[in-house]
């Protein structure tokens, strides 16, 4: 059986390394997306600031 684990980082630690930016960002488009398909508006600005806060595209 796998394990799942939470990691918190903050977004200055994510931004010193340009491969996890990217990572971080496809997570954050799927994200998106399943909020703005679930209607759930909140969350969705939510993850669109976070999205833009690391420059996503």
């Amino acid at each position: 059986m796998g394990s799942r684990y939470a990691v918190y980082m903050g977004m200055d630690a994510i931004r010193k390394y340009p491969e996890l930016v990217s990572e971080v960002c496809e997570v954050l488009k799927r994200m998106h997306e399943e909020a703005v398909n679930e209607d759930n508006t909140e969350r969705a600005w939510s993850i669109a600031k976070a999205m833009a806060n690391l420059g996503c595209q």
